[in-house]
């Protein structure tokens, strides 16, 4: 970004609104040239102008300009920190079962958001609709079935940074699909493996392995 869009940005979030003149003397810079950055800044619905309303005697109405929502993308923020600290003191400090509650309740959270009720829904309608489920939740998700069964792609991580350090995340992806789709989900391939994809074969419950002692995540195939 140009320095002196990226100066009105900071002064702005700063000051949580500014005329051009108080820009233009911040800046040091012809207020013809700040109108001309903020004009850009605004195509790109980073920053609003509203009119002020003009006191007797003051002169033309003058814009008061302010950062819009999508602005707070461009500054720093410390979710990842907190979501990967978070997590280290889960792991810290709860059991191996306690943590699988964690896990499960994240998925009940998802869930929660899902528009149907797919348990009621033909094997075939289910299995799309959870696809439509997955993209709707940032996952880029398709389906290739054949007759020996059927295969899931998801093309995107929606939280990679957090699963390439935290990889027990991945169970998430793993119960929430098996809860969508009514069939058991074995991993063929990992994105934070360095894939680009995480692949599932998707089997019926009745023909899932049976899994390991203790409350660890579905099995993955070898």
């Amino acid at each position: 970004m140009h320095p002196a869009r990226q100066k009105i940005l900071e002064y702005l979030k700063r000051r949580g609104q500014a005329t051009v003149d108080e820009l233009a003397n911040h800046l040091d810079m012809a207020a013809v040239s700040v109108r001309h950055h903020l004009d850009l800044l605004i195509s790109d619905n980073l920053v609003e102008a509203t009119r002020v309303r003009r006191q007797p005697g003051a002169g033309r109405p003058k814009r008061l300009y302010a950062l819009t929502s999508h602005a707070d993308a461009l500054f720093p923020d410390q979710y990842q920190r907190l979501a990967h600290v978070s997590f280290d003191i889960l792991k810290r400090t709860l059991s191996p079962q306690d943590f699988q509650r964690v896990i499960e309740a994240l998925v009940e959270d998802i869930l929660a958001h899902a528009p149907v009720d797919l348990e009621h829904l033909e094997p075939q309608e289910r299995l799309q609709a959870a696809i439509q489920f997955l993209d709707s939740e940032g996952y880029m998700a398709f389906c290739e079935c054949r007759d020996d069964g059927c295969i899931l792609h998801t093309c995107h991580c929606p939280y990679k940074e957090l699963a390439t350090r935290h990889p027990e995340i991945c169970q998430v992806d793993d119960l929430l699909i098996q809860r969508l789709t009514g069939m058991i989900p074995l991993r063929v391939s990992k994105i934070i493996h360095g894939e680009p994809r995480c692949t599932y074969r998707l089997l019926p419950m009745e023909e899932a392995p049976s899994p390991p002692p203790g409350p660890l995540s579905l099995p993955v195939e070898s």
